[in-house]
């Protein structure tokens, strides 16, 4: 029973850090490993009277003793005996965790424990990097003095208090993503009228002789890539829609694009899918770099709310669709959707009037999603195109068929965190998208590749918010119009 009651008391430390996270002034804890004592703004407290523990550090990773701050500060908390499930409730913050369970729930978003709550010297101790990640603090390490200073912050809805404005001159936004305008033609109504491209280097083709000038050889390159994509509506009766892009570290571009004949537009690229002659496509002039990078994107928002994006899929076929229409390549696709398409029956509607065939020599599929509300994924098999209404899209053939699940393994463990995720929630805030798109993003797996870029899409507003590598307390935003 005992151990039971300090659980509890372990868990009303969240609350208290909870309560402070919403108060109007930010709050520093100091903390020393192995030390009792804890200082809050400048007072000093016993963090467990009981016994004096301090903070430790269990294979590696810092836990929290059990009790901090609740002398001061307080929530509402219910157990539940039987399922050994422990309530807390907090103005809007609620966070369920089972004592046997690496798994908890904050406001109903399902987030995995990487290390679980631990009993050491009869004391239940908490990782310092679950309330970090979770429950919205910043937490600074010092390897000199052995000690952790903790700040908390208002885990608040993501929006921008400052607009990023973007012109034909590229901006660094940070190391290996940058920002750039482009109004005007950049020739993909022409492209369209000759008929397309039906692989990367009949694109390659055109782009070097129209859109480049004859300054340089363009070229596409082959390399697999993973995603997830999340269509919600918000608790403001607002769509979002959020997408991670998993691969290596890579160079993204974010194009802000007016045609003279289409829709304005934001898209991401990964520029490294595109080589030239001059041996690195970033070294391209400006306005050449960011035309060609148009005919490239792999997600992106209209200024009419319609959102794209490509997801590869594990499979060894291909898209080659073969009739008398015009040709178009996966990431074309995008920008055809993009410059044209105002919601997602128009997208359909111009994807079945072009032959598929995909780009890098990948098998794909296309998650849709417009200002209505309506997401689908389009994807073909046998070359047949189907249309599939689900708000979630990883890396797996989600149509029904021979082929359904086919796929990597990961891309159904992000799925299915995802559907978890919607199932607990009517409706998802910001905040709420960037957390589940930070749950399945790729530190969570233990692999070398990253998750290059999130981003958010409000499809009402035309608001688009960006967080690079992982980064999830920095973000670039952006407006369409």
């Amino acid at each position: 029973m005992k151990k039971t009651l300090s659980f509890i008391s372990l868990l009303i430390i969240l609350v208290t850090m909870t309560v402070i996270c919403n108060a109007d002034t930010l709050h520093t804890i100091n903390i020393k490993i192995g030390s009792p004592i804890m200082n809050i703004d400048g007072k000093s407290l016993q963090i467990d009277p009981d016994t004096d523990t301090g903070p430790t550090i269990i294979n590696g990773v810092t836990y929290i003793p059990i009790r901090a701050l609740i002398e001061n500060l307080g929530g509402n908390i219910s157990w539940n005996n039987d399922t050994r499930e422990i309530i807390l409730n907090l103005e809007s913050k609620e966070l369920r965790i089972n004592i046997d369970s690496n798994i908890a729930y904050i406001n109903n978003t399902p987030v995995n424990i990487s290390s679980p709550p631990v009993i050491f010297n009869s004391r239940t101790l908490l990782p310092l990097r679950f309330i970090s990640e979770n429950l919205g603090f910043n937490v600074e390490w010092d390897n000199y003095t052995k000690s952790i200073t903790i700040t908390t912050n208002t885990p608040t809805d993501v929006s921008a208090a400052n607009y990023i404005n973007l012109t034909f001159d590229e901006i660094m936004l940070d190391d290996g993503l940058s920002a750039i305008s482009y109004e005007g033609s950049y020739m993909f109504d022409e492209f369209i009228k000759t008929g397309g491209a039906s692989s990367d280097s009949e694109l390659a083709a055109f782009l070097a002789n129209t859109v480049a000038k004859n300054t340089t050889d363009i070229g596409f390159n082959t390399a697999g890539f993973g995603c997830s994509t999340l269509s919600v509506k918000s608790p403001d009766n607002e769509y979002l829609f959020g997408r991670n892009f998993d691969w290596n570290y890579c160079n993204g571009l974010i194009i802000k694009s007016k045609p003279d004949n289409g829709y304005a537009s934001i898209s991401t690229v990964n520029t490294n899918f595109i080589s030239s002659a001059y041996g690195n496509f970033n070294s391209l002039p400006q306005n050449i770099k960011a035309a060609v990078a148009l005919y490239a994107p792999l997600d992106g928002m209209n200024e009419k709310g319609l959102c794209a994006a490509v997801n590869m899929i594990q499979d060894n076929a291909v898209i080659n669709q073969i009739s008398d229409k015009p040709d178009i390549t996966a990431t074309t696709a995008i920008r055809l959707i993009l410059d044209k398409a105002a919601n997602v029956d128009d997208a359909i509607s111009l994807l079945k009037q072009y032959d598929m065939h995909s780009s890098m020599e990948l098998m794909v599929h296309f998650a849709l999603a417009d200002a209505t509300g309506r997401s689908v994924v389009v994807e073909y098999i046998n070359n047949e195109m189907i249309v599939t209404d689900t708000p979630i899209v990883t890396n797996f053939y989600i149509s029904e068929g021979l082929k359904q699940g086919i796929g990597s393994s990961q891309s159904h463990i992000r799925y299915d965190i995802l559907s978890e995720t919607l199932s607990h929630n009517n409706s998802m805030s910001a905040y709420d998208v960037k957390k589940a798109l930070d749950n399945v993003s790729k530190h969570n797996f233990g692999e070398y590749e990253s998750t290059e870029w999130s981003v958010i899409y409000n499809q009402n507003t035309g608001e688009v918010n960006y967080y690079h590598r992982e980064d999830y307390d920095k973000v670039y935003s952006f407006k369409i119009k």
